[in-house]
């Protein structure tokens, strides 16, 4: 016999390496996918999850900006549909968001752990701050990823996560980039700004028996040359006030969240109880645009801009539009319509508030 390899036999054996090394590709595509929660939990997963719950009203629409599609999300907070879906316009530019089943929570963030365990999720996105209704998910086995809320780092955290758990950290590194540069713009902008030329401003929404504003958001308002007389050193997001307290205040500006569906500028404009105020006679209470729908979404740090714009013109933040449109189709691959975007803005609502046609127009 001899001790040679036949060409064929060499063919062959070659033919074998290469298989087996093949067969071991997948499983090298498919390496663990490990990260640390908020809460400083390891979270391992063998791939990226098919099946996405998320208890937390903003994860569809953020895991959906990451993902690239709502495919992966098998349920979500029916508090989603009464507030962000809406607010945010989603219905209009991501439909497939309103296919989801709205079965994910009870009331708040408290978790239906039967309907959950139907769906076999691979993932489960909640609040790190609800231990409560972490606990009762884990000890029926399922994998929860905890996020905390609600501040600037956070947000960014939100993307980062959904990145490594998609397996799409490039496209959360891309909208990341787009904040950053966004901001960035501001920031020079505003570099030398004299704290004393800052406008001052309300976000208000409710208006009633009691006025409800909002203390401490999370936005940055150094960035569009602004502060708010309603913030301070606690960690309360919302104060309850008098209308005596709000004449106090006195801001030159107005704002109402998207979410505040009842208020308009002209709720203000025609309330004689208001007619005194700055930003009442001055007619500076706008709509804050729907990209800030969802207080965590990944577009809300247009705000910043569209703040900056209406408190110092046009030139703290040129090409606005432009801006709304490169960002709606860098975040979520969509191209919006002109009409879209005079929607999203709310142009007609705020029609009758200074300046805001010959801005955003």
């Amino acid at each position: 016999m001899s001790l040679f390899l036949s060409p064929h036999h060499a063919i062959s054996k070659t033919a074998i390496t290469m298989a087996l090394l093949t067969s071991l590709l997948p499983a090298a595509a498919h390496a663990d996918i490990t990260f640390k929660d908020h809460r400083g939990v390891e979270i391992k997963l063998e791939s990226p999850p098919e099946k996405v719950v998320t208890i937390v009203r903003s994860g569809p629409i953020l895991y959906r900006a990451v993902d690239g599609t709502a495919d992966h999300i098998s349920a979500v907070n029916k508090s989603f549909f009464t507030r962000d879906y809406i607010s945010g316009r989603y219905g209009e530019i991501l439909p497939e968001l309103g296919k989801l089943a709205a079965t994910a929570a009870r009331e708040g963030f408290v978790p239906n752990v039967e309907a959950l365990l139907e769906i076999h999720p691979d993932v489960i996105i909640q609040w790190a701050t609800e231990p409560q209704n972490i606990e009762p998910l884990e000890r029926v086995g399922l994998t929860v990823v905890g996020w905390n809320c609600c501040t600037e780092a956070d947000r960014r955290d939100y993307l980062t996560i959904s990145g490594k758990m998609s397996g799409k950290t490039q496209q959360a590194e891309k909208i990341l980039a787009a904040q950053d540069a966004s901001n960035a713009v501001l920031r020079e902008r505003f570099r030398t700004f004299d704290s004393a030329d800052a406008v001052s401003l309300l976000q208000v929404d409710q208006l009633n028996d009691q006025i409800r504003v909002i203390a401490n958001a999370s936005l940055d308002f150094s960035l569009s040359g602004v502060n708010t007389p309603a913030a301070d050193d606690s960690n309360v997001w919302w104060k309850t006030v008098d209308l005596e307290q709000i004449y106090v205040w006195n801001p030159q500006m107005i704002l109402i969240p998207p979410y505040a569906r009842d208020l308009t500028p002209e709720t203000f404009y025609s309330n004689p109880l208001l007619a005194s105020l700055d930003a009442v006679e001055n007619r500076r209470v706008y709509k804050i645009p729907a990209f800030a729908g969802s207080p965590d979404g990944p577009e809300i740090y247009l705000v910043s801009a569209w703040i900056a714009a209406l408190a110092h013109g046009a030139d703290a933040a040129p090409d606005f539009r432009a801006n709304v449109r490169q960002a709606y189709k860098t975040i979520y691959d969509i191209e919006l319509a002109d009409a879209q975007i005079d929607r999203i803005l709310w142009m007609e609502e705020n029609a009758g508030s200074q300046a805001y046609g010959s801005l955003f127009e």
